[in-house]
């Protein structure tokens, strides 16, 4: 029995081992989503290989704990088994090597006093879309302003307004502040692509680090679309849909929102 129980504290500290690298591994991942940092367009081949180190690595180090807890499983179910010649496991069992080096991250790893009444009257102008400068259900990817104006609908955000009077003294003020992004943020958009589907998944879906790593890498180069549109996408099932409509060039079929790209002419 002496000798399970060496067995057993050997595959303990091996599985320890691995979780932590594990864990640094995403780690890692989690940093790269969620940074804001500019990356040179110029490096995302590098970067492309980066992440799919990171992925590569994350893979092994799942399988060596899988593996070395079921080791640790089938001990305890031949304990109480006595061998004549047990071999005790005081060898490491043969672990992959991870090919990533996870120690060197790349340098750029980023009114309000207005009344019920008075908001109800205000709603109903918006409504109005024969007058109102408000574009609901709409995304806005604009070179003309600079920004991107994500989908909003004007009856959530009188809601909004209503429950945050003491932070918000009009609707323009909620688009300004919840929906409106700088079109600079997208400027590197294979990075973007990246970013904006691992925020969808850990942000919206509530998914795993793996999972919003494995949608970043999935369409990091789809080059026909914009990461705007990610952002605008509320959750997966969204997304999937514009995916099938833009794989089979069918975009002008999806109408969960209007997608609007606002050109400044060009000069000639």
């Amino acid at each position: 029995m002496q000798n399970y129980d060496s067995d057993k504290k050997t595959l303990y500290d091996f599985i320890k081992e691995e979780e932590k690298f594990r864990n640094h591994i995403l780690s890692i991942m989690q940093k790269f989503g969620e940074s804001t940092d500019n990356i040179d367009i110029k490096n995302i081949d590098k970067i492309k290989d980066f992440l799919e180190d990171l992925k590569f690595s994350l893979n092994l180090f799942n399988q060596n704990i899988d593996t070395l807890k079921k080791i640790s499983k089938e001990i305890d179910e031949i304990s109480i088994i006595e061998f004549p010649n047990s071999q005790n496991v005081t060898d490491k069992p043969p672990i992959v090597t991870n090919k990533a080096e996870t120690n060197k991250l790349p340098s750029t790893i980023e009114s309000q006093n207005e009344n019920t009444s008075s908001l109800d009257s205000k709603k109903d102008s918006i409504f109005d879309e024969n007058n109102s400068k408000y574009k609901e259900n709409t995304l806005i990817i604009s070179d003309i302003t600079g920004n991107v104006v994500l989908p909003y609908n004007i009856q959530e955000l009188t809601q909004i307004l209503e429950e945050s009077k003491n932070k918000y003294s009009s609707i323009d003020d909620i688009i300004q502040e919840k929906y409106t992004l700088a079109i600079s943020k997208f400027r590197n958009p294979f990075v973007s692509r990246f970013r904006e589907a691992f925020k969808l998944i850990r942000s919206k879906e509530k998914g795993s680090i793996k999972d919003a790593f494995e949608l970043g890498l999935e369409l990091i180069f789809n080059y026909n679309l914009h990461p705007a549109i990610i952002s605008a996408c509320k959750n997966l099932d969204e997304l999937d849909i514009y995916l099938d409509y833009l794989e089979s060039s069918e975009t002008q079929k999806f109408d969960i929102f209007r997608i609007v790209f606002e050109i400044s002419p060009s000069i000639k």
